[in-house]
């Protein structure tokens, strides 16, 4: 990065010099009233303690890229930059404006949280607002030379004081490489899931195990630490060497006697995916196809499933099960009448560590690698083979002597779980 392309400002006279644009494809603003007024407070109490010798109030990075209309698209910063200019409105202080008087706010959620926050401003500020110094605050802009350029620079400098979940990473990167009258529909899809349930981060995080753990070779799952959780992400999902251009779906073909069945094309969780549509597309049906599964086993499987503890490990291997087989399946096979039946099978394979010993993340990514449930599971001919190999599983003749199951182990899974072996019943599916 050139000089050139980087400087140290004040903000006047960086809202004078650039005129700004929030992107369809960044997340929305989302800073609640208790952020909006610490940092109001924060300034506030910078000007009163404010000496000669005090140095300026920096507010972090903000990185930008030029976009064809000579505005500046803003890749990291907005939900500083959207407060700070909603203070200057609520302070009667709109000369900081600069050439950003007709900012235009898109999105119907940060329409929605500004509008709250204005509100509860004007509600709890009461009396003489006390004007901010907007001359004394600085920031370091970063304007980058391409949109990659730019995505690279957003995962690796946020500033934005909210750590970056999965979805905040891939949504911006595959947005911006989608053609420009389709970002504000893709962007639309993405908002309906990001904010409201975490559904799609939750896909992020199902899938991104599923394709570490059914590859080849078997590859040891990094946990989402800050700094492991930003490499591994635009590795996997939003890879900057990605070819643009395809939005693939894949199906399996089968002939008996000269004649084809072949099943709907679908998304697969261990597809290769393409930058932009692909991987949008990829997402959005996981996630939509998921809601099914969790209403599908709503009362017989989760409903009980949440009101248990220290599980969330073993819940998590039970997703990924549960992703592979209405992968290999199809959306069809989650109305099956035998596909609730089947998520109780798998469902016991994913809990069986609870018997045999303490568990952790790395004892059930272990056992996967041992036993590559979920490779089976996606190379199955037909599901005979899943329910035989599940059913299997439980022979207690194939245990190592590490795993064999001691009675008050047995009793303590039956109790919570149920497990249906030699001669007692399942307690946790017949409750």
């Amino acid at each position: 990065m050139s000089n050139k392309n980087e400087d140290s400002v004040v903000l006047t006279d960086f809202l004078s010099k650039f005129q700004l644009k929030i992107s369809d494809y960044q997340r929305p603003y989302i800073w609640n009233f208790t952020q909006f007024l610490k940092l109001y407070k924060d300034l506030i109490d910078y000007k009163t303690n404010q000496e000669d010798s005090t140095p300026l109030y920096y507010l972090g990075n903000i990185i930008l890229v030029k976009n064809n209309n000579g505005e500046y698209d803003i890749i990291d910063g907005q939900q500083r930059i959207t407060s700070l200019l909603m203070l200057a409105n609520l302070l009667d202080q709109k000369e900081v404006f600069g050439c950003n008087k007709d900012l235009e706010i898109t999105s119907t959620i940060s329409k929605d949280n500004i509008k709250v926050n204005a509100s509860y401003f004007r509600h709890y500020i009461t009396g003489n607002l006390e004007k901010i110094k907007f001359e004394n605050i600085n920031i370091t802009y970063i304007i980058a030379e391409n949109q990659d350029q730019a995505f690279k620079f957003y995962t690796t400098l946020n500033t934005s004081g909210k750590r970056l979940n999965g979805l905040d990473i891939v949504k911006p990167f595959h947005l911006q490489a989608v053609d420009k009258e389709k970002q504000e529909e893709k962007a639309r899809l993405f908002e309906e899931y990001q904010f409201s349930n975490s559904l799609l981060d939750n896909i992020i995080k199902i899938s991104l195990r599923i394709r570490y753990w059914v590859g080849f070779p078997f590859r040891d799952f990094p946990r989402n630490h800050v700094d492991s959780w930003k490499e591994i992400l635009p590795e996997e999902f939003a890879n900057i060497e990605m070819q643009s251009g395809h939005d693939y779906k894949y199906a399996t073909v089968v002939e008996e006697k000269g004649i084809s069945i072949t099943p709907d094309f679908t998304y697969q969780i261990n597809q290769p995916l393409y930058k932009g549509e692909n991987a949008i597309h990829y997402l959005i049906y996981w996630g939509q196809l998921w809601m099914k599964i969790e209403k599908k086993l709503k009362s017989e499987i989760f409903d009980k499933l949440d009101k248990l503890k220290g599980v969330e490990f073993h819940k998590e291997y039970y997703e990924m099960a549960l992703l592979c087989y209405a992968s290999k399946y199809g959306e069809k096979a989650i109305e099956d009448e035998c596909f609730t039946e089947i998520a109780k099978v798998l469902f016991k394979v994913c809990f069986y560590t609870r018997l045999t010993k303490p568990c952790s993340k790395i004892s059930i990514q272990k056992k996967e690698e041992e036993n590559q449930l979920l490779k089976r599971i996606l190379y199955a001919f037909d599901r005979n083979e899943i329910i035989n190999y599940c059913s299997d599983f439980f022979d207690e003749s194939t245990l190592k002597d590490s795993e064999k199951i001691t009675t008050g182990r047995i009793q303590a899974f039956k109790d919570s779980f149920g497990y249906k072996n030699k001669n007692y019943k399942q307690p946790f599916f017949n409750q």
